[in-house]
């Protein structure tokens, strides 16, 4: 089936290519149930990694997709990805090329990510009471956005509660 054309290249895009090994199909999953102000500083992100000669495989790809995810909880990680995409795409249009080869700089980062980025999502939600996001039409609060992430991330086998900063009960 064909989706288009590469916005790039200008070839035909086949769905049943970019889905054609396990990894490929399990990292368009990954990136399809973050929504965009996560999928796509993710997407930037991973292209950091790829070597200046050669293309990422998928497999790593998705790697260091699950890996990033575990870092921080949704909001601190759009921001420090956001802020390394940025940093990082200056220092290479200065001629510093090296792909990246672990998360260590991302994780300066995500130390240093803005105070507002890290609140815990229990005193964002009692501060804006009224703020639901839209996806495509719908109205989701931000508690039915949360559980949705929670149930994603279990179907992925990793634990939602080490990314979020809530204080966990009985203990």
């Amino acid at each position: 089936m064909k989706l288009g054309r590469c916005p790039i290249c200008h070839s035909h895009i086949q769905l049943e290519a970019l889905i054609q090994d396990d990894a490929g199909s399990e990292l368009l999953g990954v990136l399809s149930g973050l929504g965009r102000p996560l999928a796509r500083p993710l997407v930037q992100y991973l292209g950091l990694f790829r070597p200046a000669k050669s293309d990422l495989s998928n497999a790593r790809a998705l790697k260091l997709a699950q890996e990033t995810l575990a870092l921080a909880d949704r909001d601190s990680l759009t921001a420090a990805l956001q802020d390394t995409i940025r940093s990082l795409h200056e220092k290479r249009q200065r001629g510093e090329t090296k792909p990246l080869k672990n998360h260590n700089y991302l994780k300066q980062v995500l130390a240093t990510v803005a105070p507002e980025a890290r609140r815990p999502a229990a005193e964002t939600e009692n501060r804006r009471p009224n703020v639901t996001e839209k996806k495509q039409g719908m109205e989701e609060s931000p508690e039915e956005s949360q559980r949705k992430w929670e149930e994603h991330m279990r179907k992925l086998g990793v634990d939602p509660e080490k990314y979020t900063t809530r204080p966990k009960s009985g203990g």
